[in-house]
C-alpha cells in the first residue's frame, strides 16, 4: 500500500494551480488509502499505551496478592508456633512434682495413663512445631525470594515495554518532521517556479533578474527532491520498525509477561497444595500421640488401683471376738455367813469376773495387745492393767 502511495506528495506539477482555481472553494477529498493507514497506526498506538497500562495494573495487582498470601501463611505459622508454646507450657505445668505424694499417685494406673497422655500432648505439640518450621522454610522463604525474582523480571519487560514505545513514537515524530519538511519544500519550489515564470513572462525584466529567478527556482526544486527522498528513505526505514514493534517487539514483551504472570499462577498453586501437604505430613506422627492417649487410657484398672488402696491401708489385724457378757452381780453375792471359812475357801478357789478382750485396730502390726480386766473387791473393781 505504501509503494503503491510512494508519490504522496506530487512534485512541482501536483501542487501548481491557477490563481482561478485557488478562489474556488476547497473540496473535501475522501481519505486517501495512505491517510487511513496513518489513522489505523494512531488507533494502533493509543492501544498499545492503553493495553501496557492495563497490563501494569494487572501484574502489580498480582505481585500483592502474592504478598497477601505470603502474610497469610505467616500469620498461620505464627499462630502454630504460639499454639505449641501454650500446649508444651500446660504439659509441663501438669507434670508430677518431685515429692513422696506424686511418688506414691504413680502407683495408680490412672496416675499413670495421665501422666503419658500428658508426654503425648507434648509430642503433639512438638508437631505443630513442625508445622510452623515447614510453612516458613516451604512457603514463605520460598515465596520471598519468588517475589523479588517477579518484581526485578516485571520491571524489566515493562522497561522494555516502554522503551520500544518510545523509540517508535520518536521514530514517528522524525517521520512527521521529515514529512513536513518535505511539504515545506515543495511548497517553496513551486512558488519559487511560479515567480520565475512570471519573470520570463515580464518584458519589462532584464535577462539578469529573469536568470536569478530560474536559479533559485531550480536550488529550491533540487531541495525538494532532497527532501522527498530523505523522506521516502526515512518513510521505508519508519515502517520496518514500525512492523517489527508490532509484530514482533511488543507480542514478545506481552508473551513475556504471560509467561510471567502464568508463573506466578502456578507458583501460588504450588504453595497452596504445600500448604495442606505441611499439615498431612504430621498427621502419622499426630495420630501415634492420639493413639499413645487412648491406650494409656485404655490402661486404667480400676480394680488394680482399688486393691492398691487395700494394700496401701489395711492394717493386718484381725477382726475382734464377740465381746462376753461380764456379770457384776456375782461379785455381790454373798453366803449365809460372810465370815464362814467355807465362803473364803470358795472366793479363793473360784475368783470371778476374769474376761479377756482383744482390742482393734492399734498402730503396732506385728504384735497383739489385750486388755486384762480383773473384778476386784470395792473399790479396786474400776482398776485395769493392760499388758
Amino acid at each position: 500500500m505504501l509503494r503503491r502511495k510512494s508519490e504522496f506528495f506530487v512534485f512541482l506539477e501536483s501542487v501548481r494551480s491557477s490563481k482561478a482555481e485557488e478562489t474556488e472553494e476547497p473540496k473535501v477529498e475522501p481519505a486517501s488509502a495512505y491517510e487511513e493507514y496513518l489513522q489505523l497506526l494512531m488507533q494502533m498506538k493509543t492501544t498499545s499505551g492503553d493495553q501496557f497500562d492495563n497490563l501494569e495494573k494487572h501484574t502489580q495487582w498480582g505481585i500483592e496478592y502474592v504478598e497477601k498470601y505470603t502474610k497469610f501463611v505467616k500469620e498461620r505459622s505464627e499462630i502454630e508456633t504460639s499454639y505449641a508454646k501454650q500446649i508444651r507450657n500446660l504439659s509441663k505445668k501438669y507434670q508430677p512434682k518431685k515429692n513422696s505424694r506424686e511418688e506414691d499417685e504413680s502407683k495408680y494406673t490412672f496416675c499413670r495413663a495421665f501422666l503419658t497422655s500428658l508426654n503425648e500432648l507434648n509430642d503433639y505439640a512438638g508437631q505443630h512445631e513442625v508445622i510452623a518450621e515447614n510453612l516458613t522454610s516451604q512457603i514463605i522463604t520460598d515465596l520471598s525470594r519468588f517475589l523479588q525474582d517477579l518484581k526485578a523480571e516485571r520491571k524489566s519487560h515493562f522497561h522494555d515495554g516502554r522503551k520500544a514505545q518510545q523509540h517508535i513514537e520518536s521514530s514517528w515524530k522524525q517521520l512527521e518532521s521529515c514529512k513536513r519538511k518535505f511539504e515545506r519544500d515543495c511548497k517553496e519550489a513551486d512558488r519559487a517556479q511560479q515567480y520565475f515564470e512570471r519573470m520570463d513572462a515580464d518584458i519589462n525584466v532584464t535577462k539578469a533578474d529573469v536568470e536569478k529567478a530560474r536559479q533559485h527556482a531550480q536550488s529550491r526544486q533540487q531541495m525538494a527532491a532532497d527532501s522527498k527522498s530523505d523522506y521516502s528513505s526515512y518513510l521505508q526505514k519508519f515502517n520496518q520498525d514500525q512492523s517489527e514493534h508490532y509484530f514482533t517487539i511488543i507480542p514478545n514483551i506481552f508473551q513475556k509477561l504471560q509467561d510471567m504472570e502464568e508463573k506466578r499462577i502456578d507458583r501460588i498453586g504450588v504453595c497452596m497444595k504445600t500448604f495442606a501437604e505441611v499439615d498431612r505430613q504430621v498427621l502419622p506422627i499426630v495420630g501415634k500421640c492420639l493413639d499413645g492417649m487412648t491406650k494409656a487410657a485404655e490402661s486404667i484398672d480400676s480394680k488394680t488401683d482399688s486393691k492398691q488402696v487395700v494394700e496401701s491401708f489395711k492394717s493386718g489385724f484381725e477382726p475382734p471376738g464377740d465381746v462376753e457378757f461380764e456379770d457384776y452381780g456375782q461379785a455381790m453375792k454373798r453366803t449365809v455367813s460372810n465370815t464362814s471359812l467355807t465362803s473364803s475357801r470358795e472366793a479363793k478357789d473360784k475368783p470371778v469376773g476374769k474376761s479377756k478382750v482383744k482390742l482393734w485396730p492399734f498402730k503396732n502390726k506385728n504384735k497383739e495387745a489385750y486388755l486384762f480386766r480383773f473384778v476386784l473387791p470395792p473399790p479396786f473393781f474400776l482398776l485395769c492393767l493392760v499388758f
